[in-house]
């Protein structure tokens, strides 16, 4: 049965008697043709990955020119950031033309296709305009080195370490692991908290009744002993300084001492700083005040109560 409704299909399909001479025919049709395109092809593949090589090549020496200049450790970030944006760019630049070459070599208007495109770009530009905003400002990010990557940056007030940068989004990684991702036309203040160099600062309250000489010695016995130490010298670019009275409040007198340290390197260096203070202050017996609350009982209020409590 289904041997018979396989006979009768195909004897319905209208084969030529010569099929032979009717492939031949198809085939010196359309077969050069298409064996030519294929050729075409492959060389302007060839060119394709030529050229990507070549940018590949290029940006390497760029990259080694900029690492043997002595521009510091952040403005090698910078330099490898603008090399990352540029290879990715470039390889969507080349293998795009290498696709609209291909596409008009087989016949197809390229022209047309192009207008087209730029006409569907103005229509979906009112709606897309924040992702073109997103764009034109990643561009201006990355080409004016406003920051760069593993840089600690504080980003329309959200801190945090810069994971990686996009035309078109900043994402950040805050201390305690959480991932921001900005788009880069939203970004109205950048705060680089790493650019070149940085500063530890530490406040200290002392009591009023404190002297503020026996302050300042033991504030530059801190500063002596941090710049002994060993990893903290490594960090520090100056030695710590001893600033002076900055504010005096409803308890305390602040007193400040700050080093001039390496990017990234100030909060090591803060918390070095703090527990120097605490240990040379607590071998010198000098108060550092704390919150005290007072509390007076009225005389009679106190006597009845007391009264009620003999009862």
């Amino acid at each position: 049965m289904v041997y018979g409704l396989l006979s009768g299909r195909l004897a319905g399909l209208a084969i030529p008697e010569n099929i032979d001479l009717w492939a031949d025919w198809r085939f010196d049709h359309w077969g050069p043709w298409l064996l030519s395109r294929l050729l075409h092809g492959g060389l302007y593949l060839a060119g394709a990955v030529i050229a990507h090589r070549a940018l590949v090549l290029l940006l390497r020496r760029a990259e080694a020119v900029l690492k043997g200049r002595d521009g510091g450790e952040q403005e090698a970030k910078r330099d490898q950031t603008l090399i990352a944006v540029t290879r990715r760019t470039g390889v969507v630049v080349i293998y795009t033309v290498f696709a609209l070459v291909v596409a008009s070599d087989f016949g197809v208007q390229v022209g047309p296709l192009i207008a087209g495109m730029g006409i569907a770009g103005v229509a979906l530009g009112f709606g897309a305009q924040y992702l073109v905003k997103d764009v034109i400002t990643g561009f201006f990010l990355i080409f004016e080195r406003q920051f760069a990557l593993d840089d600690v940056v504080m980003i329309n007030g959200i801190t945090g370490s810069v994971e990686e940068i996009t035309l078109r989004t900043t994402r950040l990684r805050s201390a305690r692991g959480e991932l921001h991702v900005i788009p880069n036309g939203e970004i109205r203040c950048v705060t680089n908290l790493t650019h070149q160099w940085a500063r530890a600062v530490v406040d200290v309250g002392v009591a009023y009744r404190s002297r503020l000489e026996e302050v300042f010695k033991a504030l530059e016995e801190v500063a002596a002993r941090v710049s002994k130490d060993e990893k903290a010298a490594a960090a520090l670019l100056e030695k710590p300084e001893v600033v002076g009275v900055t504010a005096l409040g409803d308890s305390a007198v602040t007193v400040r001492i700050w080093a001039k340290t390496k990017s990234g390197k100030q909060w090591e260096t803060e918390r070095l700083l703090l527990r120097m203070v605490k240990e040379v202050f607590d071998e010198r017996g000098i108060e550092m005040p704390f919150p005290q609350r007072t509390v007076s009982v009225d005389p009679q209020l106190a006597s009845l109560l007391s009264g009620r409590g003999g009862e």
